[in-house]
């Protein structure tokens, strides 16, 4: 059974940006609650196993961004109507409930901002065993935070790390969290280290879909913001 929804979750927006940057979109339908908009992972999991029923509650809009107070952020939105916001993620709520019971198989990207290179699978796991039992669906994560490149796969589990170290630092101990992330958000897509760096996460993508990378290719007049409203 090939794949036929991926569904991005967790703690960014750079899976959605990848998707859309390569146009694997055209394929593959994407809008989801989740989307251009950042989740920690827990929260994510929180939200499926109780089918959404506080999302809309506390949320406040501060310096022009959407935010609440469980670490979500809705960075993406275009204008700052509260009501607007709900009614919006209440139609990808019922989209993202739609797809998880159409029967088909699932691909969920994470990307998991995490120096540890430790991820819990569990926690969704657990979560789409109560909801979704008969679900068909694998798990890809992401993370680019952790020093050494690590790739592993088990059952319906991909763990995929590439350390982001354009500048060829050495001393890695001194950088910090918001270091890395900076210069990740300032060269990703914008520099040939960025664009090559995207093609490998990209790669792995295409394994996991049994894809041929090759149909892809980035497109580099991509307005991330524009786009993703």
């Amino acid at each position: 059974m090939t794949f036929k929804y991926i569904i991005s979750l967790g703690e960014d927006c750079f899976m959605r940006s990848l998707i859309d940057r390569f146009s694997l979109r055209e394929k593959f339908h994407v809008r989801m609650p989740f989307d251009g908009s950042i989740h920690p992972y827990e929260e994510v999991c929180r939200l499926i196993e109780t089918d959404f029923i506080d999302y809309g509650t506390g949320i406040q809009y501060v310096n022009n961004i959407f935010i609440n107070s469980r670490g979500v952020c809705w960075k993406h939105e275009k204008n700052d109507n509260l009501d607007s916001l709900i009614e919006q993620q209440e139609r990808r709520i019922n989209l993202f409930k739609d797809t998880l019971q159409s029967g088909e198989k699932i691909l969920f990207l994470i990307h998991n901002k995490n120096k540890d290179i430790s991820f819990d699978f569990s926690l969704l796991e657990r979560v789409l065993l109560q909801k979704y039992p008969t679900l068909d669906y694998h798990m890809f994560v992401f993370n680019n935070y952790h020093i050494n490149d690590y790739l592993g796969s088990l059952d319906n589990k991909t763990y995929f790390n590439l350390f982001w170290n354009p500048n060829s630092i050495t001393d890695v101990d001194k950088l910090d969290y918001d270091e890395i992330n900076n210069d990740f958000i300032k060269q990703m897509y914008n520099t040939p280290y960025g664009i090559e760096f995207s093609f490998y996460v990209l790669r792995e993508i295409c394994n996991v879909l049994n894809e041929d990378i090759s149909k892809y290719s980035l497109d580099l007049s991509y307005d991330f913001t524009t786009n993703l409203s």
